[in-house]
């Protein structure tokens, strides 16, 4: 299982906090999950600014996501 999390703006815009996705995007890259999810109607990921964590860690859209895996969705972080 792959978990996927979406914070802030998304969250609310996505209608949900959290998902769990089946092993099936194990071994696709994170550009090809986010692309998938927008696929199936989740237009608010297609914001280029959109930062993507892997397992916690920020990443790349080349990341590579494996079983087990932890993926989040943040908006720009912006503060006053």
């Amino acid at each position: 299982m792959i978990k996927v999390l979406f914070f802030a703006r998304l969250k609310d815009q996505v209608g949900q906090a959290e998902l769990t996705l089946t092993d099936d995007m194990a071994g696709k890259t994170l550009a090809d999950l986010q692309q998938s999810l927008i696929a199936q109607g989740m237009i608010a990921l297609q914001d280029d600014s959109i930062r993507i964590a892997l397992n916690q860690n920020f990443s790349t859209g080349d990341a590579i996501v494996q079983a087990g895996d932890e993926v989040a969705f943040m908006p720009p972080v912006t503060g006053g």
